[in-house]
């Protein structure tokens, strides 16, 4: 009987081996045509669907500012939070919806800073959308100052609404020594090159008590693959990634590398809190396949994104 159930069992040893050597191939293909397309188009927008699809972007602003807000309130157990804050987004995407809704909430005054200037291709259809948007969902947002702090910043006087983009990341060039009360993150950590120095600058740059909420993904980005197998970018060594490495690639940190990183760094009471896993049974599938590298328990690989929450050290 023993004998009969192992070899019963083969067959889906059989699969499952294959399905991960089929895995193994077409991620270095998508690595290769995400390099080319790097290399080619450049950077573009980390949304999965075009600017010109206004509805979807106005709605997707929206949606992630109330995330934010939503883990802000549950870390610091206040509604009013934002009110007077002078805010600071890393990698705001492409567009300046979410600054324009923050400005709406009450925040003092909105920063921004990107190595991209992703907001020269985005059209002033989109913002006229999303100001009929804002209106109707009635929030109460004077409309009459959020277009003119926008058109400020569209014709270069950045003054509520301030958008930076600089080749070098350099925040404290931009803003700079302790001025920032509250950061936020979409996506954008995991295409940080250098996260301990991002993290440093950060603690330049922010009050002590300042607060970030950061939501990080770990997991693969071209799309097709992502769906199939989250956890392809860690099955290759180290010197085979770099073959691929190009400005923005996914930097393949782990969680507890953040915490460590931001702990470093003075910020304290770092809070990581899972978004989306994967299940036991499709991990038990896949880490016997990942790079030795990442078959460490510590480096948690069932976990595929995250919120991170952290407070600034006082004095720090």
């Amino acid at each position: 009987m023993p004998l009969a159930r192992r070899n019963m069992s083969d067959p889906e040893e059989l699969q499952t081996r294959l399905e991960n050597v089929f895995y193994h191939v077409a991620g270095l293909l998508f690595l290769l045509l995400a390099k080319a397309k790097n290399v080619i188009k450049g950077y573009s927008s980390p949304k999965p669907f075009p600017v010109i699809d206004y509805q979807r972007c106005s709605e997707y602003d929206l949606g992630v500012v109330e995330k934010w807000l939503s883990f802000l309130r549950n870390y610091t157990g206040r509604d009013d939070y934002v009110v007077g804050k002078s805010v600071l987004e890393l990698g705001p995407g492409s567009d300046l919806g979410v600054g324009i809704y923050l400005l709406s909430k009450g925040i003092a005054q909105y920063n921004a800073i990107d190595v991209n200037n992703l907001m020269k291709n985005v059209p002033l259809g989109f913002y006229e959308y999303f100001f009929e948007h804002l209106k109707k969902k009635s929030i109460g947002a004077d409309l009459e100052f959020l277009c003119e702090q926008l058109e400020r910043t569209l014709k270069g006087s950045n003054d509520k609404l301030n958008y930076v983009f600089r080749d070098d990341f350099d925040m404290v060039s931009a803003f700079g020594h302790g001025n920032i009360d509250l950061i936020f993150s979409q996506a954008a950590f995991e295409h940080f090159g250098d996260v301990e120095n991002t993290v440093r600058q950060l603690s330049l740059v922010s009050k002590s008590g300042a607060v970030i909420v950061a939501e990080i993904g770990m997991m693969t980005h071209s799309r097709w693959i992502r769906d199939k197998d989250p956890n392809n970018i860690y099955r290759y060594s180290q010197s085979v990634y770099n073959l691929f490495r190009f400005r923005g690639i996914p930097n393949r940190i782990r969680p507890y590398q953040y915490r460590e990183a931001f702990e470093k760094y003075g910020w304290e009471n770092v809070v990581i809190i899972p978004l989306l896993t994967l299940d036991d049974d499709t991990f038990k599938k896949i880490e016997p396949h990942l790079n030795s590298e990442f078959r460490d328990s510590r480096r948690q690989m069932n976990i595929l994104s995250i919120m991170l929450c952290a407070t600034k050290g006082q004095g720090t």
